[in-house]
């Protein structure tokens, strides 16, 4: 496993100054083109250089040695693309042009790709009835992308749409042989919600037409991004009380609406507080706002599966259960 390691940092640090030759080569040319009794062909070479044969590179480097998806290549593509661009006198994009119009093909055809592999990873998931719906939407993206953080900004972004627009008849997720404690009623968590969509409308509605009078774009930005916000809390919302905490035989899943998941098992839960434990930064508040009433503290530090594909490594969670006695007692402890 460490050789593993060792040959796949080799390749990528090849790839890297592979990467920095081509361009410094390509920025160095680019300013001199002027210079050159035919710079056309010269500008053709550097984009050659910058959109061929640096994604090849990518390709038979990274992406071909580690199996990874043929997705992986888009985006170098596409910064390529950009970077190209940016280099070459406006004056000089003729064969850069060319590329991006025989790459559209490319693009639909990828996008194609991407659908029907996400439709299939999906359907492959839906088997899977021990998964809510987000933990079904990271397990497809990683059977697409095969990359935690990619997966998990794909299923994050999904599972906004779908818990605050096609979850209102869904039912609490609960497998058999599993106990569910909802956290959502006495931490007034709906009111808490209401009260943020209030004020984001009302400030949201009069801060656009005050940015209108200086810009527009940024008016619409900022409406966007507030009409964004929402829909996220009112998905959140709906992803705490669909998403229940489980205890079931020596495992707690601990889930808190979209933003964070543990899976522990009940041998390192060393106790439960009413107080937050000095663990600093590896302590970690559930609730959305106000203090928790329970903090389930660990003998060890684990991993807390944030949104959008991030981790977080804590000792401790806090949490408010409705059922306050039968948590705890659920806990066996």
């Amino acid at each position: 496993m460490f050789q593993t390691r060792t040959r796949q940092q080799t390749t990528l640090f090849l790839f890297a100054c592979f990467v920095v030759v081509v361009y410094a080569v390509a920025i160095s040319l680019a300013h001199r083109l002027s210079h050159f009794e035919k710079p056309g062909f010269i500008a053709i070479g550097i984009t050659v250089d910058m959109v061929v044969i640096v994604p090849l590179a990518y390709y038979f480097l990274i992406v071909r040695r580690r199996g990874h998806s043929i997705v992986r290549l888009a985006p170098v593509v596409i910064l390529s693309l950009v970077i190209a661009s940016l280099v070459l006198p406006s004056g000089q994009q003729r064969a850069l042009h060319v590329l991006e119009k025989i790459l559209i093909p490319v693009e639909l055809g990828l996008i194609g790709w991407i659908i029907w592999r996400t439709i299939g990873s999906f359907r492959q998931a839906k088997l899977n009835e021990t998964l809510d719906p987000l933990e079904r939407f990271r397990s497809a993206a990683f059977e697409l992308f095969q990359n935690n953080l990619v997966a998990g900004a794909f299923a994050s972004e999904i599972a906004v749409f779908y818990y605050s627009f096609g979850s209102w008849r869904s039912q609490a997720h609960c497998p058999v042989g599993a106990k569910a404690f909802s956290h959502h009623r006495r931490s007034g968590l709906g009111g808490i919600v209401f009260a943020f969509l209030f004020l984001m409308a009302g400030e949201g509605f009069a801060l656009h037409f005050v940015l209108l009078n200086w810009s527009s774009l940024a008016a619409w930005i900022f409406s966007l991004s507030t009409i964004y916000g929402a829909i996220w809390l009112i998905a959140d919302y709906r992803a705490t009380i669909l998403r229940p905490i489980l205890v079931k035989d020596e495992r707690l899943l601990i889930r808190a609406g979209l933003r964070y998941t543990l899976d522990v098992p009940k041998s390192i839960i060393k106790e439960v507080n009413p107080k937050q434990p000095a663990f600093g930064k590896e302590s970690l508040n559930l609730k959305l706002m106000g203090a928790p009433t329970h903090w389930i503290v660990f003998s060890k530090p684990v991993v807390a599966q944030g949104p959008y594909g991030t981790r977080r490594r804590v000792r401790a969670v806090g949490i408010e259960p409705d059922d306050q006695n039968h948590f705890v007692s659920g806990l066996g402890l």
